[in-house]
């Protein structure tokens, strides 16, 4: 489970706490708050700890997913330690950072392509797709050996370009979605389901932190909520015949019955974005 020190990566291994797993979650922070966002809580140690709390076991691992080594680093202690890898969760990303902070980033996130700094791209190419990308190179092996499910956490950004979104933002997305499907055909004969997966609307913590306001709740999810919907996946028998898909979290709620940490269902953005 990569980028879980806070977020969606940990509400996911959250998730798969619940259902009993081994969780390594890996990710810049291992105690502590971020040194390149300390306003935001959230630690790989403490989200190993819930882990544990609900039922699985849950491993820190600090890693850049920047930096290669430290990535084959990680799998090669997974295939030690573990012996094997069931379920890969690309979770990554550094595209929020601008916003969170609110530098140049930030503050050019509306603008016009040319009037970006070109930063953006990189944090989404870096810290998103390449790092998904490099990931899977590494895990493939172990992915093979069991058959398993990879997950790369995307958005409806990547269904039609908005005029308030920025291009490195619906393209980045674009690739995690063609990427899904790109390595579910490599995959396929070796029986590893490769999706692409979108949450709705997240209580991460920098939502939570956002003005009053600034975002409608109503129809919002906790983290743990798309947690959930990896573990329903990595349960479901037949999930083989999903691979190179794109699901959305809210829906394969109402397909395999499972329920927010509030008993509720969120509804899907589908229909927003699609429409």
């Amino acid at each position: 489970m990569t980028g879980a020190s806070r977020g969606i990566g940990r509400g996911i291994a959250l998730g798969l706490g619940e259902a009993g797993a081994t969780v390594y979650v890996t990710g810049r922070t291992l105690t502590g708050r971020s040194a390149h966002m300390p306003f935001l809580s959230g630690s790989l140690e403490h989200t190993a700890q819930e882990v544990t709390e609900l039922g699985g076991l849950g491993i820190a691992v600090q890693c850049d997913h920047t930096d290669d080594a430290q990535t084959r680093a990680v799998v090669d202690r997974i295939r030690q330690e573990h012996g094997r890898l069931d379920v890969l969760v690309n979770n990554v990303w550094g595209g929020y950072e601008g916003l969170h902070i609110w530098d140049e980033r930030g503050e050019k996130w509306n603008a016009p392509f040319w009037e970006q700094p070109t930063s953006i791209w990189d944090d989404m190419f870096a810290s998103g797709v390449r790092a998904h990308y490099v990931t899977s190179q590494c895990a493939a092996p172990l992915l093979i050996e069991a058959r398993g499910l990879l997950v790369g956490i995307s958005f409806f950004a990547a269904t039609r370009h908005q005029d308030t979104e920025g291009i490195p933002y619906f393209l980045a997305k674009t690739a995690t979605d063609r990427m899904a499907l790109a390595m579910a055909n490599h995959l396929h004969p070796h029986g590893v389901t490769s999706v692409s997966l979108y949450p709705g609307l997240v209580r991460t913590e920098g939502i939570l932190r956002a003005p009053e306001g600034a975002f409608d709740l109503s129809n919002s999810e906790s983290p743990q909520f798309i947690g959930r919907a990896v573990a329903a996946l990595a349960s479901d028998p037949n999930v083989f015949g999903r691979t190179g898909q794109v699901l959305v979290a809210a829906e394969l709620g109402d397909r395999y019955g499972f329920t927010d940490t509030d008993g509720k269902r969120p509804r899907s953005l589908r229909s927003e974005w699609e429409g």
